[in-house]
């Protein structure tokens, strides 16, 4: 088994600068596809679809950059959006 070294101040602020951009691009690909969404079809199912293709595309923008979020380094792309769409999809509702 390697042994792993101590984080440098560097490889620190490298992943929170990740974190944090993929955190506003998931943030504002979202609400900008809500908007663009809402017109075409109802709200209840542009935030979720919204939500989902956002989070589709952060993590693949972010597994080109070869930073892949760490808990789910091994989650393709296309399966976290689905996930999270439809988990919001489920939230609505049960808040409803």
């Amino acid at each position: 088994m390697a042994r792993r070294g101590k984080l440098r101040p560097a490889v620190l602020a490298r992943r929170a600068f990740f974190f944090v951009a993929g955190s506003l691009l998931v943030g504002c690909l979202a609400v900008f596809l809500n908007a663009v969404f809402a017109m075409y079809i109802p709200r209840h199912f542009a935030v979720s679809l919204a939500v989902g293709i956002a989070v589709a595309v952060t993590f693949w923008l972010l597994r080109l950059a070869k930073h892949p979020p760490i808990l789910l380094r091994n989650v393709p792309p296309l399966a976290a959006g689905l996930c999270a769409g439809l988990g919001v999809h489920i939230a609505r509702l049960w808040l409803k």
